[in-house]
């Protein structure tokens, strides 16, 4: 058994399932290279566009915040504050605008007196985070085997 952070890991399955996800990942790069090759792509304006479309996403505190809805289901602000060590209120209703703003996630009114809000990942903001698991999972066994 291998130990991820504080949470233990059947190695075995999650190995396996790791290993099937990066093949496929690799199959769907090689389709995507093939693609765009015989397209003659535009490597400039393909890079610009990579970052643009990533930009928003790799802002600081943004992959905490798309995380821990994806990991704590939706929360309110205060929710989300508390899970967030040393992001400041401004900074975390700046960061929520823009994922709103982006699509990523959607802020859904609970109440009107006091005025609540909750906020929940889109489909396109689960899409990311489900896509990204692999990514950090894989970076976390990295770490620990270090």
């Amino acid at each position: 058994m291998t130990n991820i952070g504080n949470y233990p890991v059947k190695s075995k399955k999650i190995n396996d399932s790791l290993k099937k996800t990066i093949n496929q990942s690799e199959e769907f790069a090689n389709t995507l290279q093939e693609t765009l090759g015989k397209h003659h792509t535009n490597i400039e304006k393909e890079r610009q566009a990579t970052v643009e479309i990533l930009g928003p996403i790799l802002q600081k505190w943004v992959v905490e915040i798309i995380h821990t809805l994806f990991i704590e289901g939706a929360a309110r602000f205060n929710n989300i504050k508390r899970k967030l060590h040393g992001i400041s209120s401004r900074t975390l209703t700046t960061k929520l605008r823009l994922l709103e703003d982006t699509g990523f996630l959607k802020r859904e009114l609970v109440s009107e007196r006091p005025v609540v809000f909750e906020y929940k990942l889109s489909e396109k903001g689960m899409v990311i985070a489900t896509l990204s698991s692999p990514i950090i999972f894989y970076l976390k066994l990295e770490k620990a085997t270090e």
